[in-house]
């Protein structure tokens, strides 16, 4: 097992590195399309692996490998989607005419938000899995770890992007009618953990929009040293904001992927 790991180890750093590209140069037809392509063969490769060893293994790939699978999938979804990709079931819709609902298009370019979205087959489900959810405070369908399960179906996700936990569902959850009265309303708690979770969504928001307006970006380098507020551009989770230098690590804020420890050399 362990070539097997090492191997797709080293792809996890090419489709990073592709992605990113992707990220910097959306408008490049070909970049944008391999990346799409790459990411979808690697998780192919990561749930074939999975599927090949033993219970222990797996939990051991999960562990290691399983969330920088899951991390590139959600940047790969925020990319454009490029007319003509062959593979999966998450293709533009060609032809004139009004677009679908959650889907924006431009013409050759389109981006969807799909129930179709890749995820485990049915029967595969488990926790600490990876399941596409609905996430209210996110209004859309998200990347979500199962953290409860009822029989072969999860109960409890948490939402990767905003870390909301919520009872799992593909679509948003109905609305009380007036009828109902007090006995469905939104306890303070649940008030205050959305709050909270829309608040973290909205600083990450606006983190990315100004590192997406930084010109003097630093390719990120673990021998070179480095100062609280500079950006950098890392391999495998894009622009960051530097927030503390240690001596043989920093904290750096990402756009995509929030706080992260990164090493130096």
């Amino acid at each position: 097992m362990s070539s097997a790991l090492d191997n797709l180890t080293e792809e996890i750093r090419e489709v990073a590195l592709l992605v990113h590209s992707a990220q910097e140069r959306t408008e490049e037809r070909d970049v944008v399309t391999a990346a799409h392509l790459a990411v979808e063969r690697l998780s192919q490769n990561y749930r074939d692996l999975c599927a090949a060893v033993s219970e222990s293994e797996r939990v051991l790939i999960e562990r290691r490998l399983g969330r920088r699978v899951t991390d590139l999938r959600r940047l790969a979804s925020l990319l454009p989607r490029i007319g003509g990709i062959a593979s999966g079931p998450t293709g533009d819709r060609h032809g004139s005419g009004p677009s679908e609902v959650e889907e924006r298009r431009i013409t050759g370019v389109s981006w969807r938000n799909d129930s179709r979205v890749e995820g485990p087959a049915a029967g595969t489900f488990h926790v600490g899995g990876d399941v596409d959810a609905w996430c209210g405070p996110c209004d859309g369908l998200t990347t979500h770890n199962i953290v409860a399960m009822v029989g072969a179906t999860p109960k409890q996700v948490v939402c990767q992007a905003c870390g909301n936990r919520h009872n799992y569902r593909t679509a948003p959850a109905r609305k009380a009618s007036a009828t109902e009265g007090s006995a469905s309303a939104t306890s303070p708690h649940e008030t205050e953990a959305a709050r909270r979770a829309e608040q973290k969504a909205e600083e990450l928001r606006a983190l990315g929009r100004e590192l997406a307006d930084v010109a003097n970006v630093r390719t990120f380098n673990p021998r070179e040293r480095y100062k609280v507020g500079e950006v950098i551009w890392h391999p495998e989770f894009g622009r960051g904001k530097v927030e503390t230098v240690l001596r043989s690590s920093m904290l750096v804020r990402f756009a995509n992927g929030g706080m992260k420890s990164v090493m130096l050399g």
